[in-house]
């Protein structure tokens, strides 16, 4: 379930299995890479997603890999101050 500071901007995921998710800044974006069939394989392939990651531009936060069936691939988190 999203927060009310989350919107999703990519199309839907269905399939439940290993998932990378990595967290960006500037913009504050929560990515979903998967599925994959195994946390060993899921981490032989994060590497290359950071990679791609770091390439636009963006900075790293946090990496995990996770068992989920995320709703979205990606996602903006947006600030709740005014």
């Amino acid at each position: 379930m999203l927060s009310k500071n989350q919107k999703t901007i990519n199309q839907k995921t269905e399939e439940f299995g290993w998932w990378i998710k990595i967290v960006t800044d500037k913009p504050v974006y929560i990515y979903y890479f998967g599925t994959f069939d195994s946390y060993s394989e899921a981490l032989k392939y994060q590497s290359g997603y950071i990679e791609d990651l770091k390439a636009e531009g963006n900075k790293i936060l946090n990496i995990g890999i996770q068992k989920c069936q995320p709703k979205q691939s990606i996602i903006a988190v947006t600030s709740s101050s005014t």
